[in-house]
């Protein structure tokens, strides 16, 4: 249900969305969607899982843009017979750092603050947690086409959570697309 709700708010935006130009610059916008593989705290014992992500920024100059971002992971595991399964859900506002060595090629590192929602289930017993919620990440977008308006996007983040009174770091590969909408 979720990754049928991301899809269709990924194309409600892009459906009203004017493109810009391909060169990052103040006042533009973006959306993106991620989908990724989640690596677990060693601690918690869960398989790595996928993980889906959608992204709004706006450039507030050319070298820093704001972005919030909502990350969803699920994950099942089986271990003598019993079955575990968590749902992570973190919502974050980043502040992303680009770099320009190319017109077609954006590096950025991020860091963010937010939100992480967890719901553990094992035998038939549930039990939810907040907290808050902190990333770090680095990554590229690597723009394409004749316009250069839309962008392949890989990052690598680590989202560390303060829940069930303990504090955990995930690791995230993902890859995704991101379009340009602006003035």
């Amino acid at each position: 249900m979720k990754t049928v709700l991301t899809f269709v708010a990924l194309v409600a935006l892009c459906a009203f969305a004017v493109p810009a130009h391909a060169d990052i610059d103040k006042g533009n916008g973006e959306v993106g969607v991620d989908y990724g593989n989640t690596q677990y705290d060693s601690d918690t014992n869960l398989d790595s899982s996928d993980s889906l992500s959608l992204r709004g920024g706006y450039m507030v100059t050319r070298l820093f843009q704001v972005e919030g971002q909502y990350m969803s992971a699920d994950s099942k595991t089986e271990d003598l017979g019993v079955t575990t399964k968590a749902s992570t859900d973190v919502m974050m506002v980043n502040g992303v750092f680009n770099f320009h060595p190319k017109k077609a090629i954006t590096p950025y590192v991020l860091v963010g603050f937010g939100r992480a929602d967890v719901n553990v289930s094992q035998s038939g017993l549930s039990a939810d947690d907040s907290g808050s919620a902190y990333q770090i990440a680095a990554g590229s977008r690597f723009y394409f086409g004749k316009a250069q308006r839309a962008a392949l996007r890989l990052d690598l983040s680590r989202v560390t959570a303060d829940t069930f009174d303990e504090s955990t770091t995930n690791t995230t590969f993902a890859g995704g697309f991101a379009w340009r909408i602006g003035k």
